[in-house]
């Protein structure tokens, strides 16, 4: 009988490892190394989480609002989602984000705004590294930018399209088209003329500064 305490994740883990162990010849040792490892690191990056939040806590002490003002339920939900989060996020740069996100949430309370930060949380998670350095390149930015004319080394022009087109879905970016090109080869969405709105900037002070 299936213990009724265990999460969803933890039942999928248990019939993803009973289904390897059914693999003839390897599959009790790739079961083995794969939630042996799996389980380790998850231990590892949460344990590490807390060491580092509790040394850098010290430094916005002042800052941190009152217990009493968090709502409890919504709380919870937060810490739990994002515990999940970080125990299997691979990059050590995501996890930075949430400690940001962390402190952001000790700093100004979950109450009322629920919504808006289980959404910057499935945010944060889903976005790439270069999402995340895209939306911090336009911040900085005085005046809309051509897409055109951003370019990284060693990243396609069509991973950046894809991911400012992401950003604008989630409202972080917004764009204009400054001209139009005609013909069966054009590409359109080079001249886009992109900007950060006021809710990507309220993203990135509360999850990436």
């Amino acid at each position: 009988m299936t213990d009724p305490k265990l999460t969803i994740a933890d039942k999928r883990d248990l019939v993803i490892q009973a289904s390897m162990e059914l693999v003839p010849y390897v599959g009790g040792s790739l079961s083995t190394l794969y939630f042996g490892s799996k389980q380790e690191k998850r231990f590892k990056r949460i344990e590490s989480f807390y060491k580092e939040i509790s040394e850098e806590i010290a430094y916005i002490k002042d800052s941190i609002s009152s217990i009493d003002n968090q709502d409890p339920d919504q709380l919870e939900a937060i810490i739990e989602s994002l515990h999940e989060k970080i125990e299997t996020e691979p990059t050590k740069e995501k996890r930075d984000y949430f400690k940001n996100y962390f402190k952001s949430t000790l700093k100004y309370p979950v109450s009322g705004n629920f919504d808006e930060r289980k959404y910057f949380l499935e945010t944060l998670s889903n976005l790439t590294l270069l999402e995340c350095e895209l939306l911090i390149f336009f911040k900085t930015q005085q005046s809309p930018l051509l897409v055109k004319s951003i370019k990284k080394p060693g990243v396609d022009v069509y991973a950046i399209i894809g991911s400012i087109g992401r950003l604008k879905t989630n409202g972080f970016l917004s764009a204009a088209t400054s001209s139009i090109s005609l013909g069966g080869n054009a590409d359109n969405s080079l001249n886009e003329s992109v900007s950060i709105t006021a809710f990507g900037n309220k993203f990135i002070q509360f999850c990436l500064e």
